[in-house]
């Protein structure tokens, strides 16, 4: 399935920076133009800790619970698509770390397909999700002024999801390919030879790809 088609067909966003530190109730800014933001000029980055900036809850049960949904299990998808096509000008647009090391080492135009593949996600627990929407309950009962033009456009991360990243190239790029990767970090996971081709897969090393997110004004455990 293309990714465009994935994105609507799912109904999940494009995480614009990726990286392993965004987690689970990680805070999307959702501009008027452009594409989200995880960063916001003098607010939290995260839903626990803007309870803990509003004092409701202490050090000891913000770290607790930053742990528990830091823990959350990836699992497989389940999803009909085993696999999720893009093209190169999409792929240097991700911001993925392990697309930017592969372009660093091979020019894109040498790879006729990426994909991600063997798709998992993270989820947000049921537990989590009812703790959360009580906090929140709290906030709009008792400081809901304080925040409310603030957080009128914000949203959380509930999903993530992961893929194996998938290039596929033309066979005589074969040994430039595998020497200029050679010193570095990047692993192949597989090789498969097909015809004229040859498909390398990497493993996705925690970095997330794309994301579910749910509005935080109207979010319901």
């Amino acid at each position: 399935m293309e990714l465009k088609k994935f994105r609507n067909k799912y109904d999940l966003e494009l995480i614009p920076a990726s990286n392993e530190n965004i987690i689970l109730g990680t805070l999307v800014w959702d501009p008027l133009i452009g594409k989200p933001k995880l960063e916001y000029k003098g607010m939290p980055n995260h839903i626990y800790n803007a309870f803990f900036d509003a004092s409701l809850l202490i050090m000891s049960n913000w770290e607790k619970y930053l742990n528990e949904i830091k823990l959350e299990k990836i699992v497989d998808a389940n999803l009909a698509e085993s696999s999720v096509n893009f093209d190169v000008n999409v792929a240097t647009s991700l911001a993925n770390p392990t697309i930017g090391k592969i372009q660093n080492k091979l020019e894109l135009e040498k790879v006729s397909k990426f994909s991600f593949g063997d798709l998992e996600m993270r989820s947000m627990s049921n537990l989590t999700r009812i703790r959360i929407d009580g906090f929140l309950e709290i906030l709009k009962m008792s400081k809901w002024d304080k925040y409310d033009g603030k957080i009128r456009r914000v949203f959380m991360i509930t999903e993530l999801y992961y893929g194996s990243i998938k290039l596929i190239t033309k066979i005589k790029w074969k040994n430039d390919f595998e020497t200029s990767i050679s010193n570095s970090d990047l692993d192949i996971k597989n090789e498969i030879n097909f015809g004229n081709d040859v498909e390398y897969t990497f493993d996705h090393q925690n970095v997330p790809f794309a994301m579910r997110i749910e509005r935080v004004r109207d979010f319901n455990g």
